[in-house]
């Protein structure tokens, strides 16, 4: 729940709690690093100073590039027509938010990791692992369940988040869904994988920091080049689904009903209404 949570927040900081959760990130934050490791007074202190620089920069620089991106996206909604290709934009345009937050945050990270302890590191490594086995059990789960079963699960999670956005669906609506999600192709197993190796990655490097001169250069790298962890499947499957999901997203938008648009265009609305605030409110 904790992660959930945390994930959710730092991707694009969207939902009802916006500008409660913004002003409480370090606090959550630092709930959250404690499920992974347990900081000194010392190094809490260099998180806290470095987390006050991150959200100062992200106040000053990124929220408004996210007003701007959701005016563009609420602009193509009220308009009489959209298309796969515009839908694909918006998602790389958020893709884009988290990648410039990574980037800016990773060469303070690698300044942390160099300072964590050997124990600090295994106890890390060892949440992720934990975390990986659950991972593990939840896809062995999943494979139980027959096609059918599979199929009803997927389309489930699918009219769920639909409906989030634009309230209860229509039967036309459910239709195009269901006609959907069979042409999605699951990338957990691979998404499993990526992370893993990834870790595997990290934890070499970390295991070895004390003897690599260059160790910080290196593990910034690590953390803004995560792409070379992903085997080509991966990143198939995944481009491959977002078109998918684009076209989805197009042949719904015909279907919108007045109270439906309206719900989505609210939900905009009430982002860039907390992210202004944000924004002169520091």
């Amino acid at each position: 729940m904790k992660k959930g949570l945390l994930i959710a927040i730092i991707i694009f900081l969207s939902g009802c709690s916006t500008k409660f959760t913004y002003n409480n990130l370090d606090w959550l934050i630092h709930w959250y690093i404690d499920d992974y490791v347990s900081l000194s007074d010392n190094q809490e202190a260099l998180f806290d100073e470095y987390f006050a620089d991150w959200q100062s920069w992200h106040r000053s620089e990124e929220l408004g590039k996210y007003i701007e991106h959701l005016k563009s996206l609420k602009a193509d909604l009220n308009s009489e027509e959209l298309n796969a290709a515009q839908i694909e934009r918006h998602l790389l345009d958020s893709r884009q938010h988290w990648e410039r937050l990574r980037d800016r945050v990773s060469p303070e990270l690698a300044d942390m990791a160099a300072k964590l302890t050997d124990e600090q590191v295994s106890s890390l490594f060892e949440e992720l692992r934990e975390e990986n086995d659950d991972i593990r059990e939840s896809l062995d789960e999943f494979k139980e369940l027959s096609p059918e079963e599979q199929a009803e699960e997927r389309l489930d999670d699918m009219e769920e988040g639909v409906s989030e956005f634009i309230g209860r669906l229509n039967a036309s609506q459910k239709a195009i869904v269901k006609g959907y999600a069979s042409q999605f192709t699951s990338t957990r197993a691979l998404w499993l994988t990526y992370r893993q190796d990834f870790q595997q990655a990290a934890r070499e490097m970390i295991d070895n920091r004390a003897a690599n001169p260059t160790f910080k250069q290196d593990f910034v790298a690590l953390m803004t080049h995560p792409d070379k962890f992903r085997s080509e499947a991966f990143m198939k499957l995944r481009n491959d689904n977002t078109r998918i999901y684009a076209k989805m997203a197009e042949e719904l938008f015909y279907t919108l009903d007045k109270k439906q648009k309206r719900k989505l265009i609210s939900k905009i609305d009430d982002m860039i209404e907390d992210f202004e605030y944000l924004m002169s409110n520091d």
